[in-house]
């Protein structure tokens, strides 16, 4: 559950102070969870899977067409991958 309020005396002014949720209210301190914290944000390469699926279309040539198609779902534009169809 996402803490929104201090759990008690329900005041809505936590800060963040030295890892460590705190009401300014009561004083009271809370460990924060995982909910509680701002989300990550990641970034997801693919070129290195694009690059695997073109090699297996060099190596296993009955099956390029449908590592083709896996490549063309994730780039859409890669001309290399069209060479295969």
């Amino acid at each position: 559950m996402k803490l929104v309020d201090c759990s008690c005396c329900g005041s809505k002014e936590l800060v963040d102070q030295d890892g460590l949720i705190m009401c300014l209210y009561c004083r009271s301190k809370f460990v924060p969870q995982q909910d509680d914290l701002a989300p990550v944000e990641s970034i997801i390469g693919m070129t290195s899977d694009i690059q695997a699926l073109l090699d297996k279309c060099l190596l296993d040539p009955h099956n390029s067409r449908r590592y083709a198609n896996l490549i063309l779902d994730m780039d859409p534009s890669n001309q290399q991958a069209r060479q295969y169809l």
